[in-house]
């Protein structure tokens, strides 16, 4: 078959792409495959907008690959415990809607980011993520883009996610974290870059009832389009190349086995940071930098039991820098419930610190006393970008995809454990302003791959020089139609939530395509 645009993968990126091109170039055959299934009933939904309990424990089984049953709740202690033993299984590692890339015990042991991840669904991860949206900070910015068009690349962004910092209403008991927040950070900070609520990928009503964003929301209209067209549970198998163009691409529908030839005028690779590499690998395009640079920002976390007497202790602080009457809601049944933001701001704050009620968390934890206010702070820290972390892929093994197998390097630095301690001592400064670790949720470096933010294994860069993948428009060098997206284009060290920035790189990217559908 034919067709203009071939997106592989339908997360939040391939979905930026189709959106724009379906908007601008509304003649352009656009076909999406992506190899996992659909998991609920409006295409790419995020999973906490399905209200049926059992019908997001089931999709989050669907996305899940190889592993058909549901991950039992592992607290942070019990995972950092288990890990400290050596009692390394799926069960331990993985969380609800993704699946590990190595899941037997012996391969896990041997895997330096054991706990390294995917979601195989319609949507990608992005059904499952926090939709934590931060923009980057000094120290983690994109310095070879110009800067007035990352601005508008990053504003564009926000509008396809809809992202918001009023997502959540802000109580006093969330002015007063803020607070507190603001009080540990210090004055000594950039503009805009105090302690504030988070800006979440969020739709809100006038009610403030909250609609998490996904690829639903992304394509929006673009899925009713007569000339775009989504197929799941289709994994393509290999690109076709011939003297600087992609020629052809391999599909294959995963139930019948049934295989087709796509031919396409331009070809973009938004599968993840792990698999957009594994498929440029297994079609024989190898650029030296592909599959490393892996990076994935360090990832501290604890839980801490908020003071009872928080508010009252410290109702005398200044109001937050925000206008909490355009977002109170008395109908919050939690008033500390919402998540919070410390953001990166190199050099007084080189770290992203992000607060998020218990109910909110995506770490566990076992108290159930209804009564106490639980919030998890997680603290991420720059881990050093080095060539020689990688993921190494086999010319004899295939994975359950039946795509080359894949295994990690991964060292942290003395550099990277000097920024790692630091994050934990302004982390338990927090701790202390709030209240006191709960037991089971002492401050724990969890294990590499925790995050999921998964960074430079396609990294862009200025000049085609063997240190990066693709040019700053995500042009694979060498490639005349072929585009890669997603976090492993992000060329540099981050500890910020990654989305944000890749959806932007993605609207920028558009642009180049657009102009070579015009030619």
């Amino acid at each position: 078959m034919k067709t203009d645009i071939l997106i592989i993968g339908s997360g939040p990126v391939g979905a930026t792409y189709a959106r724009i091109i379906a908007e601008q170039k509304p003649q352009a055959k656009i076909l999406m495959v992506d190899v996992g299934p659909k998991v609920s009933d409006a295409i790419g939904q995020h999973v906490k907008n399905i209200s049926d309990p059992k019908k997001m424990e089931m999709a989050q089984i669907l996305s899940q690959g190889p592993k058909k049953t549901p991950y039992p709740m592992i607290s942070v202690a019990e995972r950092a415990l288990a890990v400290q033993r050596g009692e390394l299984t799926p069960d331990v590692l993985a969380r609800a809607g993704t699946h590990l890339v190595l899941d037997q015990p012996e391969e896990i042991k041997t895997n330096e980011m054991p706990s390294i991840s995917m979601s195989t669904n319609v949507g990608g991860m992005g059904i499952h993520w926090t939709c934590a949206c931060p923009r980057p900070g000094k120290g983690e910015q994109i310095t070879f883009i110009p800067e007035d068009e990352m601005e508008k690349a990053f504003t564009e962004a926000e509008k396809i996610l809809h992202v918001t910092q009023k997502a959540f209403p802000i109580s006093e008991e969330g002015e007063t974290i803020l607070a507190i927040l603001n009080q540990t950070l210090g004055d000594k900070h950039s503009p805009k870059r105090q302690a504030q609520p988070m800006p979440l990928a969020c739709k809100t009503d006038s009610e403030h009832n909250r609609y998490w964003t996904a690829t639903d929301l992304i394509l929006g209209d673009t899925l009713n389009h007569p000339n775009f067209e989504l197929r799941s549970e289709t994994l393509c198998k290999k690109l076709y190349h011939q003297d600087g163009r992609i020629t052809g691409a391999e599909i294959v529908y995963l139930p019948t086995q049934e295989k087709t030839i796509v031919e396409a005028n331009i070809v973009i690779v938004a599968a993840d940071a792990l698999r957009t590499p594994q498929l440029l690998w297994a079609s024989g395009i190898r650029p030296k930098a592909l599959g490393h640079y892996l990076n994935e920002h360090p990832f501290v976390f604890t839980f801490v039991e908020l003071d009872k007497d928080l508010v009252k202790n410290h109702s005398q602080n200044p109001k937050v820098e925000c206008d909490p009457s355009q977002i109170r809601n008395p109908k919050s049944n939690d008033p500390t419930v919402g998540v919070f933001w410390v953001p990166f701001d190199a050099p007084n704050h080189p770290f992203h610190g992000q607060i998020m009620h218990m109910d909110l968390s995506p770490m566990k934890t076992t108290v159930t006393d209804d009564s106490k206010h639980i919030v998890g702070l997680g603290w991420g820290c720059l881990k050093e970008a080095n060539f020689e972390d990688k993921i190494v892929f086999s010319e004899v093994e295939n994975d359950y995809f039946g795509m080359p197998k894949m295994n990690f390097k991964f060292k942290y630095t003395e550099k990277d454990l000097e920024a790692i301690n630091a994050a934990k001592a302004f982390q338990q400064k927090v701790v202390n302003s709030f209240g006191k670790e709960i037991k089971d949720g002492g401050q724990t470096l969890m294990p590499p791959g925790t995050s999921l933010h998964y960074e430079g294994s396609t990294r862009m860069g200025i000049e085609n020089d063997g240190e990066s993948v693709c040019d700053t428009y995500a042009k694979v060098w060498g490639f005349n139609n072929l585009f890669v997206g997603g976090n492993g284009v992000i060329p540099i060290a981050t500890a910020s939530n990654p989305t944000l920035t890749s959806v932007a790189l993605a609207v920028r990217s558009s642009e180049q395509v657009i102009k070579q559908i015009n030619q």
